[in-house]
């Protein structure tokens, strides 16, 4: 008997298993689900857990019920754009953080590239047999696995407003990339166009729009100071509110890649050239010249004789023949060899921080170097080893959340384990290698960031090395930010 019912629950258990993903061809009903276009294992009201391709889909039905919602006859302006949906399986803030601008650099890197292959192409085939193609394409980045993300609009809120700010403001960085394609551009090596290339950010959320009591307390204040309310904008902002809130938070990454405006050429002016040396009248002065430049003027022999002892060359003198045969016969040997230095920019690093910085441990330090020069990219390298410290951070808090010998709850206590490097040194060579002040900028958009980080935010200090800045205790031959983990 006993082994006929546990036959039976077995039998039931694999019947409700089969029965959850093959559909149901008899039934005739038309259902939302069956009715879909999603090839997708949509659930109701899927956990972070599960699978992952039922966020997706729900986050894709939810956007194409938007769309077809607000459409009004056939001019929907999103449906021209290319959309991909992404899901961030990663419940570290730092990690959401650190691939957030990793899909933001994939953007530029793809608008880049896209106007080097329209530029190929006009190379290949004519100005007159290929027009040059506006690229738009949308990727909306899923974050399900962060409780605190999901349940507080203000924390994710404050942290995309933060990355946004840290965007604009690094139109102001003096790059090294940027020095590159100015000196090429000042010596006639850069391309003939370059595209521009935006990224924006957005984002969505299933609580966007909520206020704090203290928010609403002040909205009440304005609209009695203002007296009357216009109940169609109110229904407006209502309606714009609603259409942001998806069922996951999300970040919507948009890139367009498009030819740089074409400004008209000035107007033609008659060419002035400077006049020559026999055109101007040394004895009898000139109308431009002011009194007593006669003088200035004259060119002898002793001038020329002052000017190349000044410089130390002569050009005139072949008693030194023998001497410049010697030196010219050294600098042939010399063009042939190639130097080689087995010092880094890593060891430079780490022996000036060894003999300057007082907060340096060796058994709580760690180095990480990296050859980037662009900011998104920069970010991206600098929240990555963030993660990798906090993970253990976050591990050591959970640890402690757990019940004791008496079932009692135990208090958390986020500290760092004794394995986490409380103190990382992130050795950059060559980014913002010309700028003190960019450095120290982008060190304190970084740390402004981490501040709205739930959990965390607290515990991290940011500090930055340079080797031209003001204070000569942080005077580092190489580029270096400190990442400060607080017990």
């Amino acid at each position: 008997m006993k082994c006929s019912v546990s036959f039976l629950l077995l039998f039931c258990f694999a019947a409700v298993i089969v029965g959850a993903f093959v559909p149901k061809a008899t039934t005739k009903r038309r259902t939302a689900s069956i009715s879909s276009r999603l090839f997708y294992d949509i659930q109701r009201d899927p956990h972070p857990n599960d699978n992952v391709w039922s966020i997706l889909a729900n986050t894709e039905k939810w956007i194409s019920n938007t769309l077809a919602d607000s459409q009004t006859g056939k001019n929907n302006p999103l449906v021209r754009k290319e959309v991909s949906y992404v899901c961030e399986t990663s419940s570290d803030p730092a990690m959401i953080l650190a691939n957030i601008f990793r899909r933001v650099k994939e953007a530029r890197q793809m608008g880049q590239s896209h106007g080097q292959d329209q530029e190929e192409l006009i190379d290949q085939h004519g100005e007159d047999k290929h027009n040059r193609a506006t690229l738009r394409q949308t990727q909306v980045l899923v974050i399900p696995a962060n409780e605190e993300l999901n349940q507080s609009f203000q924390d994710f809120d404050a942290i995309i407003v933060a990355i946004n700010q840290a965007r604009r403001a690094a139109r102001d960085l003096v790059t090294d990339n940027a020095l590159e394609t100015l000196d090429e551009k000042m010596y006639g090596e850069g391309e003939d166009r370059d595209w521009v290339v935006s990224v924006n950010c957005a984002h969505l959320h299933p609580k966007y729009g909520e206020k704090t009591p203290e928010q609403e307390l002040q909205e009440l204040k304005e609209e009695e100071s203002q007296g009357e309310v216009d109940l169609n904008l109110e229904m407006y902002k209502k309606q714009r509110i609603f259409a942001r809130r998806s069922p996951y938070p999300s970040v919507v990454i948009e890139v367009r890649s498009m030819v740089p405006p074409e400004y008209p050429p000035p107007p033609p002016t008659g060419p002035v050239s400077p006049r020559s040396i026999d055109e101007i009248d040394i004895g009898k002065g000139d109308t431009d010249s002011s009194p007593g430049s006669d003088a200035e003027l004259k060119i002898n022999a002793d001038t020329v004789n002052q000017l190349e002892a000044l410089f130390a060359k002569s050009s005139l003198d072949s008693s030194t023949k023998s001497n410049q045969e010697g030196e010219d016969f050294y600098e042939s040997i010399g063009s042939h060899i190639e130097t080689l230095s087995s010092v880094t920019p890593l060891m430079v690093a780490q022996n000036w921080i060894n003999e300057n910085d007082s907060l340096f441990d060796a058994n709580q330090c760690s180095f990480t170097v990296s050859d980037t020069t662009h900011v998104d990219e920069a970010y991206e390298f600098l929240f990555t080893n963030l993660g990798m410290q906090t993970s253990q951070f976050l591990e050591a808090g959970g640890s402690n959340n757990n019940n004791d010998a008496f079932g009692n709850e135990a208090t958390q206590q986020q500290s760092p384990t004794n394995d986490t490097q409380k103190r990382q040194y992130i050795v950059m060579p060559h980014f913002l290698s010309s700028s003190a002040t960019s450095l120290e900028k982008f060190t304190k958009q970084a740390e402004r960031i981490i501040r709205t980080l739930p959990l965390i935010g607290r515990n991290i200090d940011l500090a930055c090395f340079h080797p031209e800045d003001v204070d000569e205790r942080k005077r580092c031959p190489i580029p270096v930010i400190v990442l400060q983990l607080k017990a």
